[in-house]
């Protein structure tokens, strides 16, 4: 039997930001312009709010969210 190949995970850190569906808060604060204390800043006022979510302790922005949401 043959190895199963698995995934590459190091291929998507490639991908440019406008692909990506999710952003971390530093790749967020680059794409937007925004601060990322600011950042922080906003999703601790904005409790619940679709656009962004936690994985792990990592907070995870929705591109596209959350630019309709600017």
């Amino acid at each position: 039997m043959g190895r199963l190949t698995t995934y590459n995970a190091k291929k998507d850190k490639t991908l440019p930001f406008y692909e990506r569906y999710m952003l971390t808060v530093d790749e967020a604060s680059a794409y937007f312009h925004i601060g990322s204390k600011k950042l922080y800043e906003i999703i601790n006022n904005h409790e619940g709010a679709k656009w962004y979510l936690y994985s792990g302790k990592r907070i995870m922005i929705k591109r596209e969210l959350f630019g309709k949401w600017l």
